[in-house]
């Protein structure tokens, strides 16, 4: 009686401790993922802003890219990234070479800033897989130099 009972919990103790190993779940899918790397932005003196990077792995599962920007002070840049723009473009409106996977994005912002922060989201088309979203990222609008000149000619001797 004794044994059957040591021998149950023995078992019970061996079943529980090895029921799942720690750490965060890996997708099955592992091959339908895709990254997004090499991500810059530059605006134009026009206020013109464009977003250019590379989806590597599954490019052919992105369903649509999302750039979402918001409008910052110089002296908010430690403030959360609270976006108040959003712009969707499919993968046939962004992407503009399909064999390396290069995107580009590019819109007027509807807030006119010297500085924006913006990150870009990409959605899986495959159910249950994560989006690869990008850091959030700041740019500054070029500066203008508005400044008159006047063209001096020199002297002949």
């Amino acid at each position: 009686m004794k044994k059957n009972i040591l021998l149950f919990i023995l078992v019970t103790c061996f079943i529980l401790v090895a029921c799942g190993k720690k750490g965060d779940p890996l997708p099955q899918k592992v091959d339908k993922l895709f990254s997004l790397q090499d991500v810059f932005a530059s605006v134009n003196p026009e206020g013109t802003l464009t977003i250019m990077g590379t989806v590597i792995g599954a490019k052919q599962n992105v369903q649509s890219f999302t750039l979402e920007l918001e409008a910052v002070d110089e002296d908010c840049i430690g403030c959360p990234f609270v976006p108040a723009e959003r712009y969707t473009k499919t993968p046939a409106e962004a992407i503009v070479n399909t064999r390396t996977g290069e995107f580009s994005i590019t819109v007027l912002p509807a807030t006119k800033s010297p500085v924006y922060r913006w990150r870009v989201v990409a959605r899986n088309s495959v159910s249950g897989l994560p989006s690869a979203v990008t850091p959030v990222f700041k740019v500054n609008k070029p500066f203008e130099d508005k400044r008159d000149f006047i063209e001096l000619t020199p002297k002949k001797d």
